[in-house]
């Protein structure tokens, strides 16, 4: 009996501890939302510090961790994310760059990792983009008859990886039906030479982000090679157009270096970028610094959040700038028909008809091209119908990036209301109350006058009894004289 009243008083004296410690966690935990909350406020006055385009897919609704409940920021993959500042090392304050959406909080590359990792979050959370490595390649395309799989799936070493990793995890039976599915490839058989090239060769580690910049730069091609009359005249007069259409909103600017040069695995590698920038490229007249040189330059023109227009010398292909940091907007100027190709040609002079394969040949390459490498392709037949048509995308796009913000809150003091009777007409002007002198100073004012006019009484006194005493005097020394 005593010990069972000594195990209830222990129960009860722990009861407020306990509850004790949940009030001061939910205390902080809302001091946090609503800093939260303010600086989350407070950023859609910022401008935008940097954007990313991103290779995995978010699904916020399900992240329970987030510094305000139903603000986290979903995404697919590809999309492009504006980042306003840095909240914690796991979140961003940030927006989908899409019309409509607002600003929230976004998961930081480490915290992506971490869920990436994490076998608790990953079939929930997080689906990461894989881009077969070298070494992924050679092992998936060695077998006949093999294809790439989707992005939703895992391939067979990941799920090795993963067992490896958590062996006695319940989430491997998941993996296991995932396994047995019909969309799921297994890995082909290789020869040992070509395993022993693939463990040697050095793989290269995905990014869950890519920092581009800030305005996506728009890049003409087609309808063939540049450099030749038909092609720099077409889109000659596309520039013209955008240039009195987006007056005072839009940047046009020439690049003669290759960009295509600037790839993600070489400027993201020192040692091979010193060895490059030593060595030099003796098939382009570039550098690789000069060509660094000109990406800086683009990132820094798109920091202005203007539209960013590249008249680009040598890119005649999507194809030429997929693996740069630059992520463009691919505008196909189209022509369908090589017999209309050929006669514009023609009309161009002997000079231009000479070199007709070549064109021809470089618009059938863009013609047999997937739709997906381009983001606008301009068909139509007239001119002004293609120049509207990339207007309502330029338009779209830049309703997306520059969302309707209203101006910040002013700060105001407390002031009282002024009277409309003291505002009054004087000298065909309006006086204000503040030029007006205060009751304190009138009184100081009228007392100042008292002294002074005590002064010139006293002074005047003493004037006319000495003007007096003289008018005597003069008076006795004349009767005196008599």
């Amino acid at each position: 009996m005593h010990r069972d009243t000594v195990q209830k008083q222990g129960s009860n004296e722990s009861t407020p501890s306990e509850s004790w410690t949940n009030e001061v966690r939910d205390a902080k935990k809302r001091e946090t939302e609503e800093q939260a909350r303010a600086q989350l406020e407070s950023s859609k006055y910022k401008p935008v510090a940097f954007s990313v385009r991103t290779n995995v897919a978010y699904d916020g609704s399900a992240d329970d961790d987030t510094p305000v409940h139903g603000r986290a920021i979903s995404f697919a993959t590809k999309d492009y994310l504006h980042i306003k500042e840095k909240f914690s090392n796991d979140w961003w304050i940030g927006r989908l760059v899409k019309e409509g959406c607002e600003l929230g909080f976004i998961p930081s590359p480490g915290r992506l990792e971490s869920m990436k990792s994490s076998t608790h979050y990953r079939p929930k959370l997080f689906t990461h983009h894989m881009t077969p490595n070298a070494s992924a390649q050679n092992l998936e395309t060695a077998g006949t008859g093999s294809t790439p799989s989707t992005p939703g799936h895992f391939r067979s070493w990941e799920i090795n990886c993963c067992r490896e990793r958590y062996p006695n995890e319940g989430a491997n039976e998941e993996y296991d039906q995932m396994n047995r599915g019909k969309n799921f490839l297994m890995m082909p058989t290789v020869s040992s030479k070509e395993k022993k090239m693939a463990f040697f060769r050095k793989q290269e580690a995905s990014q869950v982000y890519d920092v581009v910049p800030s305005m996506r730069p728009v890049v003409l091609v087609g309808p063939s090679l540049k450099g030749y009359e038909v092609t720099d005249m077409m889109q000659k007069a596309v520039f013209d157009f955008l240039k009195h259409r987006f007056e005072g909103r839009i940047i046009i600017t020439r690049i003669t270096a290759d960009i295509s040069l600037a790839k993600k695995s070489t400027l993201n590698n020192p040692t091979l970028k010193k060895t490059l920038i030593e060595r030099g490229n003796s098939k382009s007249p570039f550098t690789l610094a000069e060509i660094q040189t000109e990406i800086e330059r683009i990132f820094e023109l798109s920091r202005s959040m203007q539209l960013v227009v590249l008249d680009c010398d040598t890119i005649n292909h999507p194809s030429q700038l997929a693996k740069t940091s630059l992520a463009p907007i691919i505008v196909y100027i189209k022509i369908a028909s090589p017999k209309v190709l050929q006669r514009l040609i023609k009309s161009r002079g002997k000079m231009q008809a000479r070199n007709m394969n070549v064109q021809i040949v470089a618009a059938e390459k863009l013609v047999q091209s997937p739709p997906e490498l381009f983001d606008v392709i301009l068909d139509e037949n007239q001119l002004d119908d293609a120049c509207e048509h990339l207007a309502e995308y330029l338009e779209a796009y830049w309703r997306a990036t520059h969302p309707p913000v209203k101006s910040p809150p002013q700060i105001r003091l407390h002031r009282t209301v002024p009277n409309p009777e003291d505002v009054r007409p004087f000298s065909g002007s309006l006086c204000r109350k503040s030029l007006q002198p205060s009751t304190s100073e009138k009184f100081s004012n009228f007392m100042r006058f008292l002294i002074l006019m005590s002064y010139h009484r006293i002074h005047h006194s003493e004037y006319c009894t000495s003007k007096s005493m003289i008018a005597s005097l003069k008076l006795q020394s004349s009767l005196i004289t008599v």
